[in-house]
C-alpha cells in the first residue's frame, strides 16, 4: 500500500477487524496528519488536545475493529469521531463526567476508564526513563521537534537521537505491555517518525 493514497477501503478496514496491526498502522499514519491539521484551529492550536483526540480517536477504532466493516466512509468516521471526542474533552473541562453520562452508556463508561488507565500508565513508563531518554522523547512527542532540532538543542548527534528516541519507545512499549491491560498495538500510539 502507497502512502498518498488508500487504494481499496473495504479490504483495509476487513484487515483491520480480524486483528491486523500493519494495517492498523498504516491507517494511522495515513489519517493522522489529515486529523492533525482538522482539529489544531479547533482546540484552540493546543498540540496537547490534539494529540490526545487523536491518540484516543484510535484507541477506539482498535476496541471496535469488529465494526469496522460496516462503515462505508472511515474518513467521515474518524472526522466524526474527532468532532465528538473533542466535545466530550470540552464537556468534561467544564463539568463532571458522571452527570452527563445516560442510561445504557455502560460502553461509554468502559472506554472512559480503558482510557484513563492508558494515560495514567504511559505517564508512569515515560517518567520512569532516564532523564536524557526522557527529555529526548518529550522533545519529540509532545514539543514536536525533529530529530535534527534535538541534536542541536541537546548538543548531541542525530544517531544518538535516534539511538536515545528508540530506547525510550521500546522502554514504554514494555511497561504498557506489562502492566497496561488493554491489548492495543503500542507502536500506533507512540509518534516513531524515525
Amino acid at each position: 500500500m502507497g502512502n498518498t493514497e488508500l487504494h481499496n477501503e473495504k479490504e483495509l478496514l476487513s484487515r483491520i477487524s480480524k486483528g491486523d496491526e500493519n494495517a492498523f498502522v498504516w491507517l494511522y499514519e495515513y489519517y493522522q496528519p489529515k486529523l492533525h491539521l482538522f482539529l489544531f484551529p479547533l482546540t484552540g492550536f493546543s498540540r496537547a488536545d490534539t494529540e490526545e483526540v487523536i491518540q484516543d480517536i484510535f484507541i477506539k477504532i482498535w476496541l471496535r475493529k469488529e465494526t469496522l466493516p460496516g462503515i462505508n466512509s472511515i474518513q467521515a468516521y474518524l472526522f466524526t469521531m474527532a468532532k465528538n471526542r473533542l466535545s466530550d474533552i470540552r464537556t468534561r473541562r467544564k463539568e463532571h463526567l458522571l452527570q452527563h453520562l445516560q442510561p445504557g452508556s455502560h460502553t461509554d463508561v468502559e472506554e472512559k476508564i480503558q482510557l484513563d488507565e492508558y494515560h495514567a500508565v504511559a505517564r508512569i513508563a515515560i517518567d520512569r526513563l532516564p532523564p536524557q531518554k526522557r527529555r529526548v522523547f518529550l522533545l519529540r512527542n509532545e514539543d514536536g521537534l525533529s530529530l535534527d532540532e534535538i541534536a542541536e538543542k541537546l548538543d548531541i548527534t542525530k544517531f544518538a537521537v535516534k539511538k536515545q528516541l528508540y530506547e525510550a519507545i521500546k522502554s514504554i512499549k514494555d511497561y504498557l505491555k506489562n502492566n497496561a491491560d488493554l491489548n492495543i498495538p503500542i507502536l500506533v500510539l507512540i509518534y516513531i517518525y524515525l
